[in-house]
């Protein structure tokens, strides 16, 4: 699902698919599950393209629809899946070819791909006061549901909003007590502290920190601890202005540069693109400590479940907090209905039943994630010590940001049109400083001035072809990174 940022895909537990590629329609090489012909009499076929993501969506997705043709007698459902990095490219395929799914999922930019296109039908016909109700309070305000385009409902969430976003600081209390440390470190210092003092008791088995994938993920997940988590873009949103040399960035590549260059983290951890091997590590205590996003305390209990393991907030500063970790929107976009459905009320049936409390509730049972619909989880969740933890820093330490894709044409142009230069993007750069034990004030300093000019270039390109765009759509002056951003805020 999403980009995140940390993007992995919503922050949903990740699991391998097939090497096959699979499209969709009439294509060569349809992984077509379940029989599902063309209507015939009064049943009429609707088909749900998807990937089989986690591992065992395939099967549970094929149960689930299974219930639903019960209750739902004139509908049968054909499910199309594609591996994850795929599905899009087989949907765009699909429509070009007049084949397109009724209902289908498309997570973040990948939505906004098929929607550009006019391939999304509105929703908000179909949808009750009893429908609305099913979602937390307030989450489908079009102004911040991440769910609405041009104020129209389009598409439909599957995991909550907070889940996408939290972020943990995990220990290994075992592996932490040889180095004499017995609660989770609050501060950045402290932080550095602990993992000095277990990688110098471990004795080359056992380490402090390590990072998690193979990008500067570990200086985001600090940084939002300290200033505006807009900085993910290089921009703060209060300014509209490039801020790669904000403090809040340049403190935590700071921290993470002394911390590698100190020999206090993991050998190769700058390496680790593969998830499994910081779970792995951790859950055999050859690592203490780790910033982790949800789905890796599932992972990490798969492995250990006896683990005796404190789930805490990430630490801030020792001067004090100055940003949460920013949450763009209430949910991210998932499932979505074809524009070009021949059969569009039983499509949607088939959408209402993916937003049911039924279905959130077994998909919770399933895969332990929180879902959008918390009425389907809450009292299970909370009984959970894991998950219960997980709630209760979500609720700590996430905040709802400025969103300049939510706001108008303009921001959401010129963010895409930042957010696709690669070249522009700090994370190129704060790496090489932190492995490298380099300063990394100059290259940032420079990289600044190209973004700040990146983005004059890009709002007269953007106007030159017809969209009205300037910086005060990427400008929320009234923003303040320690409180959560309410709609009309300027």
């Amino acid at each position: 699902m999403t980009e995140i940022a940390l993007s992995r895909r919503s922050l949903l537990r990740l699991a391998g698919v097939g090497a096959a590629a699979t499209t969709i329609g009439g294509l060569s090489g349809c992984n077509l599950v379940g029989s599902g012909d063309e209507a015939s009499g009064d049943t009429v076929t609707i088909k749900v393209a998807l990937v089989p993501d986690p591992s065992g969506a395939s099967q549970f997705y094929r149960e689930q629809f299974d219930l639903f043709e019960k209750k739902n007698r004139g509908i049968k459902v054909q499910v199309i899946e594609n591996p994850s990095d795929q599905q899009i490219n087989a949907i765009e395929l699909s429509f070009q070819q007049g084949d397109p799914p009724d209902v289908f999922r498309a997570q973040d930019t990948g939505f906004d791909r098929i929607f550009d296109r006019g391939w999304i039908a509105p929703l908000d016909q179909y949808v009750t006061d009893e429908f609305t109700s099913r979602f937390p309070a307030g989450s489908l305000d079009p102004a911040t549901s991440g769910l609405h385009r041009d104020g129209k409902l389009y598409t439909l969430p599957l995991v909550w909003g907070k889940w996408s976003t939290v972020r943990f600081l995990l220990m290994n209390n075992t592996a932490a007590k040889l180095g004499g440390v017995t609660a989770a470190p609050k501060t950045w210092e402290e932080l550095e502290q602990a993992a000095t003092a277990i990688t110098r008791a471990g004795g080359g088995k056992t380490f402090g920190f390590a990072g998690t994938w193979s990008k500067s993920v570990l200086a985001r997940m600090l940084q939002h601890t300290a200033g505006p988590s807009s900085l993910d873009n290089g921009i703060d949103l209060r300014t509209g202005k490039a801020a790669i040399t904000h403090p809040s960035l340049m403190g935590a590549v700071d921290l993470l540069r002394r911390m590698h260059a100190k020999k206090v983290m993991t050998p190769g951890w700058e390496s680790w693109v593969d998830g499994s091997r910081v779970h792995t590590a951790f859950a055999k205590g050859e690592l203490a400590m780790f910033l982790a996003a949800p789905f890796q305390i599932a992972e990490v209990r798969k492995l250990n479940p006896q683990l005796d393991m404190t789930i805490a907030a990430v630490p801030v500063p020792a001067a004090g907090r100055g940003g949460y970790s920013g949450q763009i929107a209430s949910f991210s976009p998932l499932w979505s209905m074809s524009a070009q459905s021949k059969h569009p009320e039983q499509a949607w049936k088939v959408m209402d039943f993916l937003a049911s409390t039924d279905f959130h509730r077994a998909y919770y049972e399933k895969f332990a994630t929180l879902t959008a619909l918390e009425s389907a989880w809450q009292d299970k969740a909370a009984a959970n010590p894991d998950q219960k933890a997980i709630m209760d820093i979500a609720a700590e330490t996430v905040r709802l940001i400025p969103n300049p894709v939510l706001a108008s044409k303009g921001g959401a142009a010129l963010l895409s049109a930042i957010r696709g230069k690669q070249d522009l993007q700090w994370s190129e750069i704060a790496l090489p400083a932190i492995l490298r034990n380099q300063d990394f004030t100059r290259p940032a300093a420079d990289l600044n001035r190209k973004l700040d000019a990146f983005i004059d270039e890009q709002v007269k390109a953007i106007a030159a072809k017809g969209t009205p765009v300037s910086r005060a759509d990427i400008t929320f002056p009234g923003w303040d990174p320690l409180q959560p951003f309410t709609p009309g805020q300027k």
